[in-house]
């Protein structure tokens, strides 16, 4: 059974997390994913630092997705990461006009089929990716 696991490290009180499980677990589920997924939500500066560790660049971003298994380590017992800044979360939602929740499911999403395997590098890959966000969007 397709689980979701959320750690918070930063205060998302206005945040309906069971909600946001369902939709991810629905994603998880349909695409054949047994392992659980572990979440974390945290601030700009940790987001920065693990965004300089393994991507080179220092600056903060909104999601980051690690893979957790590998040749080498084929033994996870995890889909993967998705480490999410709330503190950007909150900035695009409201430029975009977006609920805080609206957005927290949209990142979660966006980086649980990036550990999928779904891609926007290219417009094939783009438009898929944003067809995969759209549907499970719409269940909220």
């Amino acid at each position: 059974m397709s689980t979701l696991e959320i750690t918070t490290l930063v205060d998302v009180s206005d945040l309906d997390i069971p909600h946001l499980e369902a939709v991810v677990i629905q994603l998880l589920s349909d695409k054949g994913v047994q392992l659980p997924l572990s979440c974390v939500l945290t601030c700009d500066a940790h987001i920065r630092q693990l965004n300089k560790n393994y991507r080179n660049l220092d600056k903060p971003t909104d999601v980051l997705s690690f893979e957790l298994s590998d040749a080498v380590h084929s033994e996870a017992h995890y889909c993967g990461e998705i480490y999410i800044s709330v503190d950007r979360a909150r900035h695009q939602a409201a430029t975009h006009n977006r609920t805080l929740q609206a957005e927290i499911t949209h990142l979660t999403l966006h980086g649980a089929l990036h550990l999928l395997g779904f891609e926007h590098d290219t417009d094939a890959g783009y438009a898929q990716m944003r067809s995969e966000e759209k549907k499970y969007l719409a269940r909220m």
